[in-house]
Formats: C-alpha cells, sequence, structure tokens
C-alpha cells in the first residue's frame, strides 16, 4: 500500500466522524471525495457563496467567522459547510488557521455513492447538526433571563404556577 494512503487512512481512523465506517467503505469515500490542502490564513468557504459542497477538516484548524467575530474554532475530525450541500448560501467565512487537510464532497459525489453508504454519511451529518442544534439551545436557554421551559406538544406557553394558584 502507498505510504501516503496509509498515513492518510490512520489520520481518517483517529476521526470520530469516521467511527461507524468500515474499512470498504472508509475507502470508498477517501476515492470519490476530493482532497485539498490548504495553506494558513486562507478563505476556504465565503460568507454568501453559494456551491454545493461539504467538508471534512481531517488536519489542521479553522475558524468559522461572522462580521470579523469568531464563532468557533474547528479541528481534525469536524466538519464545516454540510448546509451547502442543500444549495444554502454559505453563513459565514471559513479560515484556515494552520495547513489543512480536507476532505470535500459535493453533492453530485454524495449521490453516486451507494445508497447504502448515502444514508450512513447522511446520518452522521444529521447527528452533527443536531448536536450543534442542542449546542446553541442550551447556550441560548443559559443566556435566558427566565430559563423556562415550555414541554407542551405544541409550543404554546403553559400557564406558570403563580397564574393556577389564582384560579383555584
Amino acid at each position: 500500500m502507498n505510504v501516503a494512503i496509509e498515513v492518510i487512512l490512520h489520520l481518517i481512523k483517529d476521526i470520530p466522524f469516521f467511527d461507524c465506517f468500515d474499512d470498504n467503505e472508509i475507502g470508498i469515500l477517501l476515492e470519490r471525495g476530493t482532497w485539498i490542502k490548504e495553506k494558513t490564513d486562507t478563505r476556504i468557504v465565503s460568507q454568501g457563496e453559494t456551491d454545493f459542497r461539504m467538508f471534512i477538516l481531517v488536519m489542521g484548524h479553522v475558524e468559522v467567522i461572522l462580521h470579523e467575530k469568531v464563532l468557533a474554532v474547528l479541528a481534525a475530525g469536524d466538519i464545516f459547510g454540510e448546509v451547502g450541500l442543500l444549495g444554502a448560501p454559505r453563513m459565514a467565512d471559513v479560515v484556515s488557521r494552520t495547513e489543512c487537510l480536507i476532505l470535500t464532497f459535493n453533492a453530485d459525489e454524495l449521490n453516486d455513492l451507494p445508497i447504502e453508504l448515502q444514508l450512513k454519511l447522511l446520518r452522521r451529518i444529521l447527528l452533527v447538526m443536531v448536536a450543534r442544534l442542542q449546542k446553541l439551545n442550551l447556550h441560548e436557554w443559559l443566556r435566558s433571563p427566565t430559563r423556562k421551559i415550555d414541554a407542551s406538544p405544541n409550543g404554546d406557553a403553559k400557564k406558570s404556577s403563580s397564574d393556577k394558584i389564582k384560579d383555584v
């Protein structure tokens, strides 16, 4: 086996994003994706642009920047740009802060994967997106001065305890 391929396989196996894939599936993903190597301080994604790619950071660090504010620092194993697969405009800039090795997939490359592998990959992407939303929701809830949780099925606010006492 080629030394470069062995090194990449070693890097991939250390990334939790790939831990649900077997060796054959990883091989298919590595073959079908597009590899890019970026130098330090390179803009990888620009806010407002539209393309159909997502990125898996295999090596290096990037910053997600919105209006000159760093929203997140991503490291090996993190994904970004997944909303681009849907054709949505990019919500922020992503800039490399070190040299980066990135595996990218565009929507067409994903559509050409075997259906079982597509589902597995998209499920993994969905889990990452849900985790980000949960983190954001928790952050917003902790910042809220009232910190009330509305557990009603339709999302309508329920009466507070003091309102219930008045009704008795």
